[in-house]
């Protein structure tokens, strides 16, 4: 029970974090979003960790400290299902509605236990052979407890559904059910462990909704980030993202550990020495992971930095033609398969990079007030400006033009992967494959661009 409990506790702080990153990294108009996500990150650790601590708690515990722990595990659940109902919907006028209607609901369940305890549970028992169990009540209190928390789900889940039907774009319309898929499996597996059973008195597995609730708002943090459903921005995101990348790692490794620790050993648990020797195992090796993506960009430039897989660039730029174009994305996929340590797409008065580098608006001003005097893409750099983009990892400019002879953009290009100059790379393949972007950003911008 130990390592759930670790488990519990490690994926709600998690939560937390994505919801930090998330409303650090939002922008002005998408503030009220991103604090909905926040709110109920917050709540969802405030219920996680009292039911990590309430299933922790000795026989001879103090009865304060476990009255508190029962309220822990029932009244932030009520803010947090509050926050579900209100997150996908609160723009529409039924969404306003539905808001303050349940503000209500929420408030009016939250009040009543604390005004007069025993409407919530008629006693708690603390056991080491046979767990801690809350005997919640059989009363009316109870059954709108459990209507309040269904339907505050369904509501999350038919907003979500909504919002992909009516999606302007296939990115949004997929994230949207990609969130909707990933809730519905754990939000079903939240209700029926933590309310449903812990209704009928049945405590030995009520860790397992947090825990799949968890890793369900991980992966809607991810489905954000991903197809960019709010636009984020900001160190403080990618400092937090990296943190929240490198802890779901260990949550996961632990997790399969007590899975074949317990089928191998047939014991319940495994002992806090042998817990915590994984945990710095872990934490060692998710201090080496820069020294190993260090180790496999070298082996990788070395293996093909010189040739580039022509076919599979041309079917993935004829995808992303055909539909909204993530131009984070699309840099990044140009890095990986040109073999470069930097990609980045100057469109639309907007750098597009495959990863953070230091460049001001100054410097972006003077890259796009660039000229070629002749028929090639490549743009000439003065002195200065070279040596600067170099200092920043640049190493060329080049502009994009569509059929017409348009220009859709530019592109910055960075130092190649491994000991390999950039004037001894294949730059006929290369300009090939910016030519191939140039189509795919000009056929999804429309004539209008």
């Amino acid at each position: 029970m130990q390592l759930i409990i670790i488990l519990l506790i490690a994926v709600s702080i998690l939560t937390l974090l994505s919801g930090i990153a998330i409303l650090s990294g939002a922008k002005k108009g998408e503030k009220f979003q991103a604090f909905l996500f926040f709110f109920i990150s917050f709540f969802a650790l405030g219920w996680s960790t009292s039911i990590g601590a309430f299933l922790s708690l000795p026989e001879n515990a103090p009865i304060e400290i476990t009255k508190m722990l029962v309220y822990g595990i029932y009244l932030p659940a009520l803010f947090m299902s509050w926050g579900l109902a209100v997150y996908p919907i609160y723009k529409y006028k039924i969404g306003k509605a539905v808001m303050i209607f349940y503000a209500i609901f929420c408030i009016a369940l939250f009040v009543l236990p604390l005004l007069e305890p025993s409407i919530l549970y008629s006693s708690i028992t603390l056991s080491e052979a046979n767990g801690n169990i809350v005997h919640l009540q059989h009363n009316l209190y109870n059954y709108c407890y459990m209507a309040y928390f269904i339907s505050t789900c369904f509501i999350y889940m038919l907003g979500f559904w909504y919002n992909a039907r009516h999606a302007h774009t296939p990115q949004v319309k997929k994230a949207n059910l990609m969130v909707l898929i990933g809730f519905t499996i754990t939000g079903v597996i939240a209700l029926i462990f933590d309310v449903v059973l812990s209704f009928m008195g049945e405590y030995s597995m009520i860790w397992a909704g947090p825990l799949a609730m968890s890793f369900a708002w991980v992966f809607h943090y991810y489905a954000i980030l991903r197809y960019r459903l709010l636009d984020l921005s900001g160190t403080w995101l990618k400092n937090l993202s990296l943190i929240i990348i490198m802890s779901l790692a260990a949550i996961v490794y632990l997790a399969i550990f007590f899975v074949i620790f317990i089928a191998l050993f047939k014991i319940p648990s495994p002992s806090t020495s042998v817990i915590i020797l994984n945990i710095i195992m872990i934490t060692v090796v998710l201090l080496l992971f820069p020294v190993l993506n260090e180790i496999s960009s070298y082996v990788r430039s070395l293996a093909s930095v010189t040739s580039i897989d022509m076919v599979y660039i041309v079917k993935k730029l004829e995808l992303l033609s055909k539909e909204c174009i993530n131009y984070h994305e699309l840099s990044g996929f140009l890095a990986e398969h040109l073999h470069f340590q930097y990609i980045g797409l100057y469109i639309g008065e907007k750098l597009y990079s495959s990863k953070n580098i230091k460049l001001s608006t100054t410097d972006l001003s003077k890259i796009s007030n660039l000229k070629n005097s002749g028929k090639t893409m490549w743009l000439p750099l003065d002195a200065e400006l070279k040596d600067y983009l170099k200092k920043a990892g640049v190493e060329a400019v080049a502009i994009l033009r569509d059929a017409n002879g348009n220009e859709v953009g530019r592109i910055l290009i960075g130092r190649p992967l491994g000991n390999i100059n950039f004037s001894n790379r294949n730059l006929s393949s290369i300009e090939t494959a910016l030519l191939l972007v140039s189509a795919a950003i000009s056929s999804e911008r429309g004539p209008e661009a």
